[in-house]
């Protein structure tokens, strides 16, 4: 186990009940680990920044079948990326939409691209795109 640096953070009162009313909704145990979590979700944040970081990513969308055929867009779309998408999965959420989930792996701009791309084919919606990087984490 590595080495703990331990430092003081003050916080007015309001702002440490709210904070404690989170993480205890969120299942922390203690404030130590919902601050170790916050300060490495920062740190990728920044990371994910860096135009040539290598990143895993989930881009979810909703297709609506019914519009301007979305589904073979978006199929064309996804074949047009070579080695970048990993794995898709549908649901269909109605008769007419399906939520659909696409793993991607790629540099940040590849990634952030194909999500634009998507987004800008009528007949998608609700598009969400989560990354991480790559390599290991501190």
């Amino acid at each position: 186990m590595p080495y703990l640096d331990r430092f003081s953070v003050s916080l007015d009162t309001e702002l440490l009940a709210a904070f404690d009313v989170h993480i205890a909704s969120r299942g922390y145990e203690n404030r130590s680990e919902a601050i170790r979590d916050l300060i490495r979700d920062q740190l990728t944040t920044v990371k994910l920044q860096q135009d040539d970081r290598d990143v895993a990513a989930a881009l979810t969308l909703v297709c609506d079948h019914l519009a301007g055929e979305a589904p073979s867009r978006l199929r064309k779309l996804l074949a047009d990326q070579g080695g970048l998408v990993r794995a898709k999965t549908g649901v269909m959420l109605d008769e007419n939409r399906e939520l659909e989930t696409i793993t991607l792996r790629g540099t940040v701009v590849q990634v952030q691209a194909l999500a634009d791309a998507a987004q800008a084919l009528r007949g998608i919606t609700h598009v969400s795109l989560a990354s991480v990087p790559c390599e290991k984490q501190p």
